[in-house]
Protein backbone atom coordinates (compact mmCIF):
# COMPACT_ATOMS: atom_id res chain seq x y z
CA UNK A 1 0.00 0.00 0.00
CA UNK A 2 1.08 3.86 -1.09
CA UNK A 3 3.09 5.15 1.54
CA UNK A 4 0.86 8.39 1.35
CA UNK A 5 -2.06 6.59 2.46
CA UNK A 6 -1.25 6.17 5.83
CA UNK A 7 -2.34 8.81 8.40
CA UNK A 8 -0.06 9.36 11.18
CA UNK A 9 -0.23 11.57 14.49
CA UNK A 10 1.95 14.57 15.11
CA UNK A 11 4.32 12.19 16.92
CA UNK A 12 4.19 8.79 15.32
CA UNK A 13 6.46 7.06 18.01
CA UNK A 14 4.31 5.20 20.14
CA UNK A 15 1.65 4.19 16.98
CA UNK A 16 1.38 0.49 15.63
CA UNK A 17 -0.56 -0.59 12.79
CA UNK A 18 -1.91 2.77 11.44
CA UNK A 19 -4.20 1.52 9.62
CA UNK A 20 -5.81 -0.42 12.40
CA UNK A 21 -8.24 2.59 13.58
CA UNK A 22 -10.79 2.24 16.52
CA UNK A 23 -14.81 3.66 16.25
CA UNK A 24 -16.03 4.62 19.18
CA UNK A 25 -20.12 5.06 18.15
CA UNK A 26 -21.27 2.13 19.79
CA UNK A 27 -19.34 3.02 23.03
CA UNK A 28 -21.06 5.98 23.82
CA UNK A 29 -24.39 4.23 25.76
CA UNK A 30 -26.90 4.46 23.19
CA UNK A 31 -28.47 2.56 20.90
CA UNK A 32 -26.95 -0.81 21.12
CA UNK A 33 -28.30 -2.81 24.08
CA UNK A 34 -26.99 -2.64 27.55
CA UNK A 35 -23.95 -0.12 28.42
CA UNK A 36 -21.18 -0.19 31.10
CA UNK A 37 -19.32 2.94 30.48
CA UNK A 38 -15.99 1.07 32.17
CA UNK A 39 -16.04 -1.38 29.83
CA UNK A 40 -15.99 1.32 27.21
CA UNK A 41 -12.80 2.80 28.89
CA UNK A 42 -11.41 -0.34 29.43
CA UNK A 43 -11.58 -1.18 25.42
CA UNK A 44 -10.04 2.19 24.87
CA UNK A 45 -7.02 1.63 27.45
CA UNK A 46 -6.41 -2.08 26.07
CA UNK A 47 -6.22 -0.45 22.64
CA UNK A 48 -3.92 2.56 23.59
CA UNK A 49 -1.63 -0.60 25.78
CA UNK A 50 -1.46 -1.89 22.55
CA UNK A 51 -0.19 0.49 20.20
CA UNK A 52 -3.40 1.69 18.54
CA UNK A 53 -3.85 5.25 18.45
CA UNK A 54 -6.05 6.30 15.85
CA UNK A 55 -9.74 6.67 17.28
CA UNK A 56 -12.79 7.79 15.28
CA UNK A 57 -15.68 9.20 16.65
CA UNK A 58 -18.53 12.06 15.86
CA UNK A 59 -20.00 14.60 17.64
CA UNK A 60 -23.61 13.09 16.35
CA UNK A 61 -22.50 9.33 18.22
CA UNK A 62 -24.54 9.50 21.76
CA UNK A 63 -25.26 12.95 21.92
CA UNK A 64 -21.77 13.68 22.27
CA UNK A 65 -20.87 11.51 24.57
CA UNK A 66 -18.62 9.20 22.58
CA UNK A 67 -16.35 12.08 22.05
CA UNK A 68 -16.31 13.28 26.04
CA UNK A 69 -14.98 9.30 26.54
CA UNK A 70 -12.79 9.29 24.34
CA UNK A 71 -11.00 12.72 26.09
CA UNK A 72 -10.07 10.43 28.85
CA UNK A 73 -7.92 8.81 26.83
CA UNK A 74 -6.23 11.29 25.06
CA UNK A 75 -5.92 14.18 27.58
CA UNK A 76 -2.45 13.57 27.99
CA UNK A 77 0.43 13.29 25.29
CA UNK A 78 -2.22 14.67 22.72
CA UNK A 79 0.15 14.83 19.62
CA UNK A 80 0.63 10.51 19.91
CA UNK A 81 -2.91 10.18 18.88
CA UNK A 82 -4.93 10.90 16.06
CA UNK A 83 -8.61 11.42 16.63
CA UNK A 84 -11.10 11.47 13.76
CA UNK A 85 -14.27 12.80 14.42
CA UNK A 86 -17.41 13.86 11.71
CA UNK A 87 -19.96 17.03 11.46
CA UNK A 88 -23.11 17.06 9.40
CA UNK A 89 -25.24 15.12 11.30
CA UNK A 90 -27.09 16.57 14.73
CA UNK A 91 -30.12 15.70 16.47
CA UNK A 92 -33.07 17.62 16.80
CA UNK A 93 -35.06 16.23 19.30
CA UNK A 94 -35.36 12.44 18.88
CA UNK A 95 -34.82 13.31 15.03
CA UNK A 96 -31.73 12.45 13.16
CA UNK A 97 -30.87 15.63 11.11
CA UNK A 98 -28.39 16.85 8.50
CA UNK A 99 -26.90 20.34 8.93
CA UNK A 100 -23.45 20.62 6.67
CA UNK A 101 -23.93 24.41 5.85
CA UNK A 102 -20.36 25.96 6.29
CA UNK A 103 -21.29 27.52 9.64
CA UNK A 104 -23.39 24.91 10.74
CA UNK A 105 -20.57 23.13 10.39
CA UNK A 106 -18.07 25.42 12.37
CA UNK A 107 -20.43 25.34 15.49
CA UNK A 108 -20.38 21.75 15.82
CA UNK A 109 -16.75 21.75 15.29
CA UNK A 110 -16.10 23.98 17.89
CA UNK A 111 -18.16 21.62 20.51
CA UNK A 112 -16.31 19.14 19.22
CA UNK A 113 -12.96 20.44 20.02
CA UNK A 114 -14.50 21.50 23.37
CA UNK A 115 -15.65 18.22 24.41
CA UNK A 116 -12.46 16.31 23.14
CA UNK A 117 -10.79 19.44 25.57
CA UNK A 118 -8.32 19.86 22.50
CA UNK A 119 -7.27 23.12 20.18
CA UNK A 120 -6.77 20.88 16.43
CA UNK A 121 -8.50 17.74 15.33
CA UNK A 122 -6.60 15.63 13.65
CA UNK A 123 -9.35 14.14 10.66
CA UNK A 124 -12.40 16.49 10.20
CA UNK A 125 -14.87 14.67 8.15
CA UNK A 126 -18.38 15.50 6.96
CA UNK A 127 -20.29 12.70 7.79
CA UNK A 128 -23.46 12.22 5.13
CA UNK A 129 -23.51 14.60 2.31
CA UNK A 130 -26.40 17.05 3.49
CA UNK A 131 -29.39 16.93 0.70
CA UNK A 132 -30.35 20.91 1.41
CA UNK A 133 -26.41 22.02 0.97
CA UNK A 134 -24.25 21.96 -2.35
CA UNK A 135 -21.49 19.10 -1.62
CA UNK A 136 -18.77 21.40 -2.63
CA UNK A 137 -20.16 23.99 0.08
CA UNK A 138 -19.21 21.77 3.40
CA UNK A 139 -16.20 20.67 1.35
CA UNK A 140 -15.16 23.90 0.75
CA UNK A 141 -15.90 24.70 4.68
CA UNK A 142 -13.77 22.14 5.68
CA UNK A 143 -10.70 23.20 3.56
CA UNK A 144 -11.08 26.79 5.29
CA UNK A 145 -11.18 24.95 8.86
CA UNK A 146 -7.67 23.19 7.63
CA UNK A 147 -6.19 26.74 6.58
CA UNK A 148 -7.28 28.23 9.85
CA UNK A 149 -4.97 25.32 11.79
CA UNK A 150 -8.28 24.01 13.71
CA UNK A 151 -8.26 20.82 11.68
CA UNK A 152 -5.15 19.20 9.80
CA UNK A 153 -7.11 16.80 7.49
CA UNK A 154 -10.09 17.39 6.10
CA UNK A 155 -12.48 14.25 4.54
CA UNK A 156 -15.80 12.64 4.06
CA UNK A 157 -18.06 9.85 4.52
CA UNK A 158 -20.94 7.73 2.54
CA UNK A 159 -20.81 9.59 -0.57
CA UNK A 160 -21.72 7.71 -3.68
CA UNK A 161 -19.44 6.75 -6.70
CA UNK A 162 -20.72 9.73 -8.70
CA UNK A 163 -20.12 11.92 -5.90
CA UNK A 164 -16.61 11.04 -5.25
CA UNK A 165 -15.82 11.58 -9.00
CA UNK A 166 -17.67 14.58 -9.26
CA UNK A 167 -16.32 16.91 -6.37
CA UNK A 168 -13.06 14.57 -5.04
CA UNK A 169 -11.20 13.91 -8.75
CA UNK A 170 -8.97 16.67 -8.47
CA UNK A 171 -8.12 16.03 -5.20
CA UNK A 172 -5.04 13.75 -3.74
CA UNK A 173 -5.64 11.18 -0.48
CA UNK A 174 -8.40 12.33 1.13
CA UNK A 175 -9.99 10.67 3.50
CA UNK A 176 -13.11 8.65 2.30
CA UNK A 177 -15.42 6.45 4.58
CA UNK A 178 -16.77 3.32 3.36
CA UNK A 179 -19.66 1.28 3.91
CA UNK A 180 -17.51 -2.08 3.09
CA UNK A 181 -18.07 -5.67 4.19
CA UNK A 182 -18.86 -9.10 2.40
CA UNK A 183 -22.53 -8.54 2.97
CA UNK A 184 -22.40 -5.03 2.14
CA UNK A 185 -20.30 -4.16 -1.04
CA UNK A 186 -19.53 -1.20 -2.48
CA UNK A 187 -16.47 -1.81 -4.36
CA UNK A 188 -17.64 0.82 -7.17
CA UNK A 189 -16.85 3.43 -4.29
CA UNK A 190 -13.32 1.97 -3.82
CA UNK A 191 -12.64 2.09 -7.28
CA UNK A 192 -13.47 5.84 -7.87
CA UNK A 193 -11.23 6.46 -4.85
CA UNK A 194 -8.42 4.40 -5.78
CA UNK A 195 -6.13 7.64 -6.61
CA UNK A 196 -7.64 10.88 -5.02
CA UNK A 197 -8.93 8.86 -1.69
CA UNK A 198 -8.11 7.32 1.23
CA UNK A 199 -10.68 4.48 1.58
CA UNK A 200 -11.54 3.90 5.30
CA UNK A 201 -13.94 0.71 6.12
CA UNK A 202 -16.52 1.52 8.67
CA UNK A 203 -18.56 -1.13 9.59
CA UNK A 204 -16.06 -3.72 8.68
CA UNK A 205 -18.51 -6.42 10.86
CA UNK A 206 -21.75 -4.91 10.08
CA UNK A 207 -22.53 -3.66 13.15
CA UNK A 208 -22.01 -7.11 15.49
CA UNK A 209 -23.57 -9.19 12.55
CA UNK A 210 -20.18 -10.97 11.59
CA UNK A 211 -18.83 -10.96 14.51
CA UNK A 212 -19.27 -13.51 17.52
CA UNK A 213 -21.30 -12.51 19.89
CA UNK A 214 -25.25 -12.23 20.38
CA UNK A 215 -25.48 -9.59 17.62
CA UNK A 216 -24.07 -12.57 15.01
CA UNK A 217 -27.60 -14.20 15.24
CA UNK A 218 -28.94 -11.07 13.77
CA UNK A 219 -32.42 -9.73 14.88
CA UNK A 220 -33.13 -12.19 18.01
CA UNK A 221 -29.80 -11.71 19.03
CA UNK A 222 -30.75 -8.16 20.04
CA UNK A 223 -33.15 -5.72 22.12
CA UNK A 224 -36.20 -4.43 20.94
CA UNK A 225 -35.10 -1.29 21.14
CA UNK A 226 -31.58 -1.63 19.81
CA UNK A 227 -30.96 0.68 16.51
CA UNK A 228 -29.82 -2.46 14.69
CA UNK A 229 -33.42 -2.99 13.79
CA UNK A 230 -33.40 -0.68 11.45
CA UNK A 231 -30.39 -2.63 9.66
CA UNK A 232 -32.24 -4.89 7.19
CA UNK A 233 -29.19 -7.26 6.97
CA UNK A 234 -30.33 -8.74 10.47
CA UNK A 235 -32.96 -9.82 9.17
CA UNK A 236 -32.25 -11.28 5.62
CA UNK A 237 -32.19 -15.15 5.98
CA UNK A 238 -29.76 -14.80 2.80
CA UNK A 239 -27.27 -13.46 5.14
CA UNK A 240 -28.22 -15.25 8.36
CA UNK A 241 -27.77 -18.61 6.32
CA UNK A 242 -24.33 -17.20 4.45
CA UNK A 243 -23.20 -16.65 8.39
CA UNK A 244 -23.52 -19.83 9.43
CA UNK A 245 -22.45 -21.36 6.54
CA UNK A 246 -18.92 -18.93 7.74
CA UNK A 247 -18.91 -20.66 10.65
CA UNK A 248 -19.01 -23.71 9.99
CA UNK A 249 -16.01 -23.36 7.68
CA UNK A 250 -14.29 -21.13 9.98
CA UNK A 251 -14.46 -24.85 12.57
CA UNK A 252 -12.11 -25.89 10.23
CA UNK A 253 -9.23 -23.45 10.18
CA UNK A 254 -7.27 -22.25 13.31
CA UNK A 255 -8.54 -18.81 12.65
CA UNK A 256 -11.52 -16.72 14.30
CA UNK A 257 -14.46 -15.68 12.19
CA UNK A 258 -13.93 -12.46 13.21
CA UNK A 259 -10.18 -12.06 11.81
CA UNK A 260 -10.96 -14.17 8.32
CA UNK A 261 -13.55 -11.41 7.46
CA UNK A 262 -10.91 -8.65 8.70
CA UNK A 263 -8.51 -10.07 6.98
CA UNK A 264 -10.60 -10.36 4.21
CA UNK A 265 -11.41 -6.65 4.10
CA UNK A 266 -7.92 -5.57 4.39
CA UNK A 267 -6.63 -8.05 1.69
CA UNK A 268 -8.93 -5.84 -1.14
CA UNK A 269 -8.10 -3.49 -3.58
CA UNK A 270 -7.92 0.20 -2.66
CA UNK A 271 -8.53 -0.38 1.11
CA UNK A 272 -6.33 2.01 3.46
CA UNK A 273 -7.77 1.86 7.18
CA UNK A 274 -10.07 -0.05 8.56
CA UNK A 275 -12.57 1.20 11.77
CA UNK A 276 -14.23 -1.66 13.21
CA UNK A 277 -16.43 -0.74 16.53
CA UNK A 278 -15.51 -2.96 19.74
CA UNK A 279 -17.51 -2.03 22.98
CA UNK A 280 -16.57 -5.11 24.80
CA UNK A 281 -12.95 -5.93 25.99
CA UNK A 282 -13.68 -9.42 24.46
CA UNK A 283 -14.19 -7.66 21.04
CA UNK A 284 -11.25 -5.23 21.41
CA UNK A 285 -9.48 -9.00 22.38
CA UNK A 286 -10.56 -10.06 19.05
CA UNK A 287 -9.62 -7.55 16.85
CA UNK A 288 -6.11 -7.93 18.39
CA UNK A 289 -5.77 -10.97 17.64
CA UNK A 290 -6.55 -10.27 13.74
CA UNK A 291 -3.62 -8.05 14.15
CA UNK A 292 -1.58 -10.83 15.47
CA UNK A 293 -2.33 -13.04 13.03
CA UNK A 294 -1.65 -10.19 10.10
CA UNK A 295 2.00 -9.86 11.64
CA UNK A 296 2.98 -13.20 13.09
CA UNK A 297 2.26 -14.13 8.98
CA UNK A 298 3.75 -11.42 7.59
CA UNK A 299 0.67 -10.59 5.39
CA UNK A 300 0.85 -6.77 4.87
CA UNK A 301 1.33 -5.93 0.99
CA UNK A 302 4.29 -4.90 0.45
CA UNK A 303 2.81 -4.01 -3.78
CA UNK A 304 1.69 -0.13 -3.66
CA UNK A 305 -0.98 -1.13 -5.87
CA UNK A 306 -2.36 -3.73 -3.67
CA UNK A 307 -4.59 -2.93 -0.42
CA UNK A 308 -3.30 -3.51 3.32
CA UNK A 309 -2.88 -7.15 3.06
CA UNK A 310 -1.26 -9.39 0.42
CA UNK A 311 -4.31 -10.50 -1.29
CA UNK A 312 -2.41 -13.82 -2.09
CA UNK A 313 -1.03 -14.49 1.04
CA UNK A 314 -4.33 -14.26 3.13
CA UNK A 315 -6.22 -16.17 0.00
CA UNK A 316 -3.10 -19.32 0.85
CA UNK A 317 -3.30 -18.88 4.70
CA UNK A 318 -7.23 -19.19 4.97
CA UNK A 319 -7.84 -21.71 2.36
CA UNK A 320 -9.81 -21.92 -0.77
CA UNK A 321 -12.84 -22.79 0.83
CA UNK A 322 -13.02 -19.73 2.96
CA UNK A 323 -11.89 -17.50 0.47
CA UNK A 324 -14.22 -18.61 -1.40
CA UNK A 325 -17.06 -18.17 0.90
CA UNK A 326 -16.51 -14.61 1.52
CA UNK A 327 -15.51 -13.95 -2.12
CA UNK A 328 -19.13 -15.07 -3.42
CA UNK A 329 -21.07 -13.64 -0.30
CA UNK A 330 -24.44 -14.08 0.15
CA UNK A 331 -25.80 -11.68 -2.70
CA UNK A 332 -26.17 -12.55 -5.81
CA UNK A 333 -22.91 -10.84 -8.24
CA UNK A 334 -23.00 -7.66 -8.45
CA UNK A 335 -25.03 -6.60 -5.61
Amino acid sequence: MKKEKILFPRDPSMTSAPWLWTGTWSMGGEGFGPHDERESLKVLELAVENGIRHFDTAGFYAHGRSEELLRKIVRTDREKFFISTKGGLVWDGRRVVHRAAAGELRAQLLESLERLKTDYIDLYQLHWPDPEVPLQESINALKVFQREGLIRYWGVGNLTEKQVMEHLAGEKDIPHQVHFNPVHRSRAVLDAGRDCCINCIISPLEQGLLGSGRSSKGKEGIGKKDIRNRNPYFTDQRVMEWSRRLEELVKDSNLSKVSVVLMWICAQPHVHALIPGPRKERQMKEILEFRAVVEDNNLSSDDEAEGILSAERVREMMGAGLWKCLEDGPMPAGS
